[in-house]
């Protein structure tokens, strides 16, 4: 099995601990579809794969504790998740995916703090129907995808980020922005909006129009206008990060971003009604170089 050779390779022998990770690495298979797994464990070195599991995983069961039920059961799950999580990181846990969280935490000491912003993003996503501003919305995005993203680069380039920190959570943000744009539809569906309101008063899009489904001109450029925020900053933050050592990761993401805003942007009124889902062959050719550059795991 393959799990056990990305054990082996990471130096974890403990057979509780080697229970924990491939259980981190089953639950991805459920994950989102199993998207967030395949394209997120693929481009790791095969020693780093059982870390960059475990926190996938986390991430995923921290989600699901969200999206489900009425707001206040939503909030105390996800309290309760939050503690237990701490918790974890000073004792170890029980539960196979806290216990391999905390050992990754552990293992590359990771600031407790990043675990803290991604749990208020998702609390704020619970009680903030729609960010009134884009600095709000930032603050929101933070959390949810930059924060993670200095995580998993932390991980995987071994802490040296260095000065180039907060360009790696601004690509994260930009692919948060990105993916908000991509699942419109499905979170139009649940009454949802992710868009900053300030936004739609500058186009003139009524709310309550858009989340009726009903496209308009103005809604066209809405989306130009948001599309727009992503593309234009991609080429400056993949050129300040081309000399940090997550630069083939910074490019390939902004070839990940780029492809799905173009696919925004052809999908016009559709955006209201289907997700955005890019064909596999064209991810396997923005992910190629990273996946070879694992090779062998």
């Amino acid at each position: 099995m393959l799990v056990r050779r990305w054990l082996d390779e990471a130096g974890i022998h403990d057979p509780v601990l080697r229970q924990c990770y491939t259980m981190c690495v089953r639950q991805l298979h459920t994950c989102d579809d199993g998207r967030a797994g395949w394209w997120g464990l693929r481009p790791a070195p095969a020693a780093l794969r059982p870390y960059a599991a475990a926190l996938f995983a986390h991430g995923c069961t921290v989600d699901r504790h969200c999206d489900t039920g009425p707001v206040q059961e939503r909030l105390r799950r996800l309290d309760e998740y939050r503690h237990a999580s701490f918790a974890a990181l000073e004792s170890g846990s029980a539960d196979p995916v806290l216990h391999a969280m905390a050992h990754t935490y552990r293992a590359f000491d990771l600031p407790r703090s990043l675990l803290e912003h991604g749990f208020a993003a998702m609390r704020s996503e619970i009680d903030m129907p729609q960010p009134a501003t884009y600095e709000d919305w930032q603050r929101w995005a933070t959390g949810i995808s930059g924060t993670p993203a200095i995580v998993l680069t932390l991980v995987l380039y071994s802490g040296a980020l260095g000065p180039w920190q907060p360009m790696v959570r601004e690509l994260g943000e930009l692919y948060q922005l990105t993916d908000v744009l991509c699942d419109l539809a499905d979170d139009l569906a649940q009454g949802r909006l992710w868009l900053p309101a300030e936004d739609f008063d500058l186009f003139g899009v009524r709310v309550t129009d858009f989340l009726a489904r009903r496209w308009s001109p103005a809604a066209a450029e809405l989306i130009a206008f948001e599309a727009d925020r992503v593309q234009r900053r991609l080429p400056e933050l993949v050129a300040a990060l081309e000399a940090s050592p997550a630069g083939s990761w910074a490019r390939a993401m902004s070839c990940h971003c780029t492809l799905l805003v173009d696919l925004v942007r052809a999908a016009g009124a559709e955006l209201l009604h289907h997700p955005v889902r890019p064909p596999v062959a064209a991810l396997v050719e923005v992910w190629k170089n990273q996946w070879r550059a694992a090779i062998p795991c």
